[in-house]
């Protein structure tokens, strides 16, 4: 693996963890992270979701929740409720293909799984704590291949 093409990943993977808490602690308790939309941060939610989609992309297995969360990311929660609700939540469900794809790393679908335990506590914490989970499998998966790949 190139370093520029692994300084990039891992860049999209550390902002992405950022995102949620970046957007807690300027907006504080919001029902969801698609509540961004109308408020400041709006662009930022915009611009993490494309270079998340534009990773996911690169990805066969992680192509149909790439283009979910682009649609989702394009059909705002303001304008569109309902298709981007459903949008959402089909993205959430198809990363489950994504975390079952790989052997070595289908243990993550269990913390996946038990993170819609946060539901209770709001969509807002149980989304942020899917896209750390998404985020720590996809960082272990980048360190994985590029040790593998300089092995070679």
């Amino acid at each position: 693996m190139k370093d520029f093409d692994f300084l990039r990943r891992f860049f999209v993977i550390v902002v992405a963890v950022l995102q949620p808490f970046i957007i807690n602690y300027y907006l504080g308790d919001i029902p969801s992270l698609s509540s961004v939309w109308g408020t400041t941060l709006q662009p930022l939610f915009v611009i993490v979701n494309a270079m998340v989609s534009y990773l996911f992309f690169e990805m066969p297995k992680w192509r149909i929740p790439a283009s979910l969360l682009l649609f989702l990311t394009a059909f705002s929660v303001t304008e569109y409720p309902t298709f981007h609700t459903v949008l959402a939540a089909l993205f959430f469900i198809s990363c489950i293909y994504g975390l079952n794809s790989i052997k070595r790393f289908r243990w993550y679908l269990i913390p996946y799984l038990i993170s819609t335990i946060f539901c209770i506590s709001g969509l807002y914490w149980f989304e942020t704590w899917s896209i750390i989970i998404l985020c720590i499998y996809h960082l272990n998966l980048l360190f994985y291949r590029n040790i593998f790949l300089r092995r070679k």
